[in-house]
């Protein structure tokens, strides 16, 4: 991860211990494609739009390396969507 905490695949799992700035993810491979988590993220009807500019997926991720998506965020790593209680 770098210093804003935007994680790029660095490196499959050899069994060496994990760097500082790495963190273990489990992962699915689906048409030829690594997918991480869910492939959806479910919002209120009529609130597409406000999801529209999203290019990151924030991730609670587990000590066993499962994850699950929490929120979408822009370019500039803004949450998009409605404030939750």
């Amino acid at each position: 991860m770098d210093e804003r905490r935007v994680g790029n695949f660095a490196r499959i799992d050899d069994g060496t211990p994990l760097a500082a700035n790495e963190l273990k993810m489990r992962y699915r491979m689906r048409d030829q494609q690594v997918k991480f988590a869910t492939n959806a993220f479910f919002f209120q009807e009529g609130d597409a739009q406000l999801y529209n500019k999203a290019r990151y997926g924030e991730f609670r991720v587990d000590a066993n390396g499962d994850s699950i998506l929490t929120n979408l965020r822009d370019e500039g790593l803004t949450v998009l969507g409605r404030k939750r209680d």
